[in-house]
């Protein structure tokens, strides 16, 4: 039995009973994939007019947790970011101006800039 669904104009079908198993005709090409990451690429498409296929979907699922390991630490009023948990990757905004680099010579510049 055929399941379909209607999304944003396309019709999104599921002959096998698998949930992953869901397809569609997006741009002349079709897609299979699970139905949420194929109504990411529909809505991509009626959006964007650019074809993104549904596996790209559960890459940016997987860069999302490594953004989870972003930390942040208080300095003298001041928030220091680091988005990738590597140890020389932290940054901050100082009077307008982006400051990279490991943490401790972050901490002495605002040190010296402070003092001024």
């Amino acid at each position: 039995m055929k399941k379909r669904l209607f999304h944003r104009g396309y019709i999104i079908e599921n002959s096998t009973g698998l949930t992953s198993d869901w397809k569609t005709i997006i741009n002349g090409q079709t897609v299979k994939g699970m139905i949420t990451n194929i109504k990411k690429s529909v809505d991509w498409w009626c959006d964007t007019k650019a074809f993104m296929p549904p596996e790209r979907f559960n890459l940016q699922a997987q860069t999302k947790k490594v953004i989870s390991m972003a930390t942040s630490e208080q300095y003298r009023g001041i928030v220091l970011k680091n988005d990738s948990g590597k140890a020389n990757e932290w940054y901050v905004m100082v009077r307008g101006q982006l400051v990279k680099g490991d943490i401790v010579s972050i901490k002495k510049y605002l040190d010296r800039t402070l003092a001024a």
